[in-house]
């Protein structure tokens, strides 16, 4: 597999090439047999490591921004739609080797694919270079980030995206919405709020309203989906 080009692209050169084209190895391969190692373990370090990534420059670049807005905007650079973007700037699609499975009928690969090949390069550079050179990397899409929190910022709707995807994933489950406690005197009230599915606990949220509070609490119950509502 010829990756100079990638490398060029990334802005970054492996120590380890075979970290790279573990990266770019979809499951799906593995199981006819045609490959022993694939991209899980390096997608799961690389979603954290981009999610501390993105907390540390939305502190630095949003200081007036209390913990749920910044949460929101975490929650919308984080989501599936992002990424893909970013990955096809990449041209990831020219890299990533997939079982026909994960392909479209145009033979185009599965956004969610895309997604979790970027996500496994991140945690590739962590390994590789260290947490210096994968934020260096990462802050190369800085642009991307700004765009995509301005285009979102007016209809980021979190309780309706977590009712939409358990309309269509979860049918029948209920959400409920509960207030745990209030504090604070009544002129300025801090509202804590958990969300739950079935009856299971699934997020919390803090905020000066009821409503805020709620949308917090369903920002941190996407996250428990693991991005599968397409929010984080």
């Amino acid at each position: 597999m010829e990756l100079d080009s990638l490398q060029q692209r990334l802005g970054y050169l492996f120590h380890s090439p075979d970290l790279l084209k573990e990266a770019l190895t979809h499951p799906s391969l593995q199981d006819k047999g045609a490959c022993k190692d694939h991209n899980q373990r390096l997608e799961f370090l690389g979603d954290s490591v981009l999610g501390a990534i993105l907390a540390s420059w939305l502190f630095e670049s949003f200081p007036n921004e209390d913990e749920g807005k910044l949460s929101r905007k975490k929650a919308m650079l984080a989501r599936g739609e992002h990424l893909t973007k970013i990955a096809r700037n990449l041209e990831l699609h020219l890299y990533i080797l997939a079982g026909k499975s994960e392909r479209m009928d145009s033979q185009e690969l599965r956004d969610s694919v895309l997604e979790d090949a970027l996500e496994a390069i991140i945690g590739a550079i962590f390994l590789d270079g260290g947490y210096a050179d994968v934020s260096k990397v990462v802050m190369q899409w800085e642009s991307t980030f700004y765009q995509s929190i301005e285009a979102g910022s007016g209809n980021f709707n979190p309780k309706g995206r977590l009712q939409e995807y358990i309309q269509s994933n979860m049918p029948g489950t209920r959400i409920s919405y509960q207030v745990i406690k209030q504090s604070g005197p009544d002129h300025k009230k801090t509202f804590h709020i958990g969300v739950t599915l079935a009856g299971k606990s699934m997020g919390f949220g803090t905020g000066p309203s009821k409503k805020s509070a709620e949308e917090q609490a369903a920002v941190n119950a996407l996250a428990t989906l693991g991005g599968q509502a397409d929010v984080n």
